[in-house]
């Protein structure tokens, strides 16, 4: 299953609606997946904390891939046309900040700590083509589980 969505990188004020057609497809295709309610939910996150960071960040056009097979976690990809793959990479796998160090009031930062933290480390990059242009770019992928893991 996969959604595209064409975009250039965005102003601050451009972002909610770029999300708001991720998080529709999400929400279509989750409609689709047998997941869990809370997995639907870290699921709708994940993907608005990495289409926030493409559109910030990125050239695009955009692409987001949801893809499921039957007993195996949903696996999910938010493409776009920049290059940033070690980079990313090394700040999706980065030791977490020392309590004291952390500035509640700063505004950006810790999106890729909360990508990790709900995908449990199950996340990373690698190079790809955008399905709608060819163009080589930076897939961010992650798993997330059908079910929630209740302790």
């Amino acid at each position: 299953m996969v959604s595209r969505t064409q975009g250039r990188r965005s102003s601050p004020r451009s972002i909610p609606p770029v999300k708001a057609s991720y998080s529709a497809s999400v929400n279509r295709c989750g409609a689709l997946l047998p997941l869990d309610a809370d997995v639907l939910d870290e699921l709708e996150i994940v993907v608005s904390e990495l289409v926030t960071n493409a559109t910030r960040y990125a050239p695009g056009p955009y692409e987001l891939r949801l893809l499921h097979d039957h007993g195996l976690p949903a696996r999910a990809e938010v493409v776009d046309a920049g290059a940033g793959t070690t980079l990313i990479d090394h700040l999706l796998h980065r030791p977490p900040p020392v309590p004291e160090r952390v500035d509640d009031l700063e505004l950006g930062g810790r999106g890729l700590r909360i990508v990790a933290e709900l995908t449990h480390g199950r996340c990373g990059t690698q190079w790809t083509r955008l399905c709608g242009t060819g163009q080589l770019g930076t897939a961010v992928w992650f798993d997330l589980p059908t079910q929630h893991h209740r302790p």
